[in-house]
């Protein structure tokens, strides 16, 4: 039988495990450097933010899923985003990974969002995914790819670029910048 419980500071030790095994199955295993368990600690003890669940059969964790808290016009409010679902490999196909998302959609409503989302491996990896049939069996519906910008050291190579007079930004989002957006204050009615 499959039990889910939250996850709390004590458990940082066994959510770095499983995060990192995740990612080292994404990464093709090309490990980019062990997961920081002080990072860990840190993220969850943002517990108005970041939020997890632990599933275990018996005493043993197989399984996790955790969740961000994100707000925006376009969602209406306040959503979920689950950023890392993992299931031990064994127990994979065994319903899991369904309760770890029961779990995701019980806290999300009764923290009244409108929403989750989940963010999906580069096409065409996504359609061949057994994920993809797990997100779908469990009601997500897709709405396109999401695009990340590192922001890690980009303050500093934007200074040096702008002291030289040059832009990371590509050509259309600098002609964007600099236009003038007129005052809604000056608008005649």
């Amino acid at each position: 039988m499959v039990t889910t419980r939250e996850v709390s500071i004590d458990d940082a030790t066994t959510v770095t495990h499983m995060v990192a095994a995740l990612l080292a199955e994404l990464e093709g295993g090309q490990k980019q450097g062990g997961l920081d368990t002080q990072l860990v600690v840190e993220l969850l003890a943002m517990k108005e933010r970041v939020y997890g669940f632990l599933a275990f059969t018996e005493e043993r964790p197989v399984g996790l899923i955790m969740l961000s808290e994100s707000a925006a016009l376009f969602a209406g409010g306040t959503y979920g985003i689950i950023t890392e679902l993992y299931v031990v490999p064994d127990q994979r196909s065994s319903g899991v990974a369904m309760r770890l998302i029961e779990a995701a959609v019980g806290l999300g409503t009764l923290k009244d969002w409108v929403q989750l989302e989940v963010g999906a491996p580069r096409q065409p990896m996504w359609s061949r995914s057994p994920n993809s049939a797990l997100y779908l069996k469990a009601g997500f519906a897709e709405i396109g790819p999401r695009l990340k910008l590192p922001l890690h050291g980009l303050a500093s190579q934007r200074a040096k670029s702008n002291a030289a007079g040059r832009s990371r930004l590509d050509p259309r989002r600098q002609r964007a910048l600099g236009r003038c957006i007129p005052d809604s204050s000056s608008r005649i009615a």
